[in-house]
């Protein structure tokens, strides 16, 4: 044995021994650093491998279990995605950095320091951007980057969502990559991994790999799905990898992400005397969406950002300063409250109907009470929108509006979607731009299942579409225990879609089986 690298371990799972269910408890103190296998357990595994890829003649991929110092050998199955490579210098073996594979992709290039939006100029093409979080002014530098690394933030920051929505391989939550990291340093950055290395590392590109790139390629066949497959947009710069994903509509449109890309706040446009300016604006970024998947649906949100991302913009001093921004002036209740930047919002609306998008629906988000709901929808319908001809609906971020979605429904609605981003740490109290509770951040937590359960039934009982537009949605593992429930639609991230489509696609069919079957067996 030449090295032993031991992880951080915080999470572990146990049988419960009342219910006989397998469940997830923290790793006391004293084990999360200690080693988990001795010399002769490694060892007596390799034997096993090698025997196993002798019979076999190909490299396995084996599932193994431990039971009193015996080795039970559970599953082997041929890996072969291994080729042969020559041998090559000595490259980059040890990761200087770890954080959260927020992005997959690998590249290779020089680090560069951002602190504030006037240093976007240093990152070039190729570069790679390392900042303690992005913000929104940092987009057009993003796009240049060849690769993103962040000290803060989890896998529904910023920095995730806008790299996931480029295609560029990032890394969060890294805790010190702008200590560590200096301008000009040349890094390899695993967005799969979450791992960062000083130096080239080395990736091997299997040959087939090499000659397609030479080949014409076509769109792989897309599965009919019952369930609708969508995906969320974030930046209108993202619109052609979005159609290319052959989704069934935007299921998220985030036009907070297109306002906070502008050049000034909002109310800094009311204050010039700019605000047809500001509202075309809003029109130009969501039309490029909207008419690029027409006639499909797209459902836009309305505003929703923190009160702290805001007061970066030029004009923005006057934003409240909060000790939670998570909890505070932001969503539905922002627009009910600041009345002047919703009018302008319903006047971009408008206008977009009015240039026949008729595919367009518009979101809620943050709804907590139905009151919220009514007001939004009484004050759309009398600044002139006529929301009888379009889709609104809400998302479910919060625990109450899940408890009482009864109340939501009877005021109206066409459709309901998770914003399980929110719903999460709002049920778990868990901050999930918070890289030291990273580990305690889990959708598939029973609650928050059961919640989304409770709301799937309440609206398939009066006809009413239900979606999910959070991260959530792009974990293949979520989207079949959704089918199963019986949700209308899913709403995956850029790169996330196809998985998502081939596990809707098998769930479906499972369920088809299964259903055909019990009815032979009665």
């Amino acid at each position: 044995i030449k090295e032993r690298k031991v992880a951080t371990k915080n999470i572990m799972h146990t049988k419960d021994p009342k219910t006989g269910k397998t469940i997830d408890l923290p790793v006391p103190s004293d084990k999360k650093n200690a080693k988990v296998l001795d010399d002769d357990e490694i060892l007596k595994l390799v034997e096993f491998g090698e025997l196993l890829e002798d019979l076999y003649g190909i490299p396995q991929d084996i599932e193994w279990a431990i039971k009193n110092k015996e080795i039970f050998i559970l599953q082997s199955r041929p890996i072969t995605t291994i080729k042969k490579k020559e041998p090559k210098e000595k490259v980059a073996t040890t990761a200087i950095l770890e954080g959260l594979g927020a992005s997959p992709g690998i590249a290779y290039g020089q680090a560069k320091l951002i602190v504030d939006s006037s240093e976007l100029g240093k990152v070039k093409d190729g570069d790679i951007l390392v900042a303690v979080m992005t913000t929104p002014d940092m987009v057009p530098a993003m796009k240049r980057a060849a690769a993103i690394v962040t000290d803060e933030g989890g896998l529904t920051c910023h920095a995730a969502i806008v790299s996931r929505e480029l295609g560029c391989p990032a890394v969060v939550g890294t805790r010190k990559a702008t200590e560590i990291l200096t301008d000009g340093m040349k890094i390899t950055v695993d967005g799969e991994k979450g791992l960062v290395f000083e130096g080239k590392k080395e990736i091997a590109v299997p040959e087939a790999a090499q000659k397609e790139k030479s080949v014409i390629s076509f769109p792989k066949s897309k599965p009919v799905t019952a369930t609708e497959v969508k995906v969320n947009v974030s930046i209108p710069e993202a619109t052609s990898r979005a159609v290319e994903t052959q989704a069934d509509g935007v299921g998220l449109l985030r036009i907070e992400h297109m306002i906070l890309g502008l050049p000034k706040h909002p109310k800094q446009y009311i204050k010039e005397g700019k605000a047809d300016e500001y509202v075309e604006e809003l029109v130009s970024r969501i039309q490029t969406v909207v008419d690029a998947f027409y006639p499909k649906p797209v459902w836009v949100r309305t505003l929703d950002a923190p009160t702290d991302e805001f007061r970066a913009m030029e004009g923005g001093e006057g934003e409240p300063i909060e000790p939670n921004p998570m909890l505070g002036y932001r969503g539905i209740r922002r627009d009910l409250m600041d009345t002047e930047h919703f009018e302008l919002e319903v006047r971009a609306f408008k206008e977009l109907i009015k240039r026949g998008y008729n595919n367009m629906g518009i979101m809620i988000p943050l709804v907590q009470h139905p009151s919220e709901l009514r007001r939004a929808k009484e004050f759309m319908r009398n600044n002139g929108l006529d929301i009888d001809k379009i889709d609104i609906g809400i998302m479910v971020e919060i625990p109450a509006a899940a408890l009482i979605i009864d109340q939501f429904l009877a005021e109206g609605l066409n459709f309901v979607s998770f914003g399980t981003n929110d719903l999460t740490q709002y049920t778990l109290a868990v901050d999930r731009n918070n890289e030291h509770v990273a580990h305690l951040y889990n959708e598939l937590h029973p609650a928050i299942m059961k919640l989304i359960e409770h709301v799937i039934i309440e609206c398939n009982k009066v006809g009413v579409k239900t979606s999910i537009c959070g991260q959530a949605g792009s974990n293949p593992k979520v989207a079949k225990r959704l089918v199963e429930l019986g949700i209308t639609s899913i709403s995956a991230n850029i790169d996330a879609v196809e998985t998502v489509r081939d596990m809707v696609a098998r769930t479906e069919l499972q369920l088809l089986l299964k259903g055909a079957r019990e009815k032979k067996n009665s």
